[in-house]
């Protein structure tokens, strides 16, 4: 379960307290992407010790999500889907409902993350335009909170690595969030690539 809830809460990096000129221009483009009836959101992650995984999560307004993760280049597929309340998950071996406690905590990241305005404190800085893979968008970076490492007993924890860097692609064109690409620190190591689309096809229900 945990996969779902990085997924609403880190992925989406959705619009937080930014900078005061960037504020209302992060914030603008979220609230216009959730004043739409659905939208998806395709990602890859890269983990050091766990290896990749790609993600297809598709949002439908106020309260539906479809989650599709594979592992690697392994063709199954763990998939999660939440219908206001209620979630159900499928390992491989067919849908069963998620208990809960767990259905509740999934379901309460998804309305605070998606369908109501996001509360993180992250601060962007405003790059203004940008060429990034051959396309123009307006972007926007910030420093997430570096991980703490656990020391020893006793000992003080410190910073385990550089902070890592999220970019945020804003379309031209439509105003809406396009891209969303976390890096190792200051590198150009992906450890997120998420794109945003608004298919106008999606449709979430529950398994049965």
């Amino acid at each position: 379960m945990r996969t779902v809830v990085v997924a609403i809460a880190v992925l989406m990096g959705l619009a937080g307290h930014a900078q005061a000129d960037c504020k209302s221009e992060v914030d603008q483009a979220f609230s216009k992407l959730r004043s739409g009836k659905s939208f998806r959101l395709e990602t890859r992650i890269v983990n050091e010790q766990q290896g990749s995984l790609t993600m297809t999560v598709d949002y439908l307004l106020p309260d539906r999500m479809h989650q599709r993760v594979s592992l690697g280049d392994s063709p199954q597929k763990m998939e999660t889907i939440a219908v206001g309340d209620k979630v159900w998950s499928n390992q491989g071996q067919g849908w069963s409902e998620v208990p809960a406690n767990f259905a509740e905590v999934i379901s309460k990241q998804l309305k605070e993350t998606i369908a109501e305005p996001a509360k993180s404190k992250i601060d962007y800085e405003c790059l203004g335009e940008t060429t990034f893979e051959g396309k123009p968008y307006v972007a926007y970076k910030a420093t997430l909170p570096s991980a703490v490492e656990e020391q020893a007993k006793g000992d003080q924890a410190k910073p385990k690595d550089e902070p890592n860097v999220q970019t945020l692609y804003v379309d031209k064109a439509t105003g809406l969030p396009a891209r969303n690409v976390v890096t190792k620190g200051a590198s150009a190591t992906r450890l997120f690539d998420g794109t945003f689309s608004t298919p106008a096809d999606i449709a979430i229900k529950a398994p049965g």
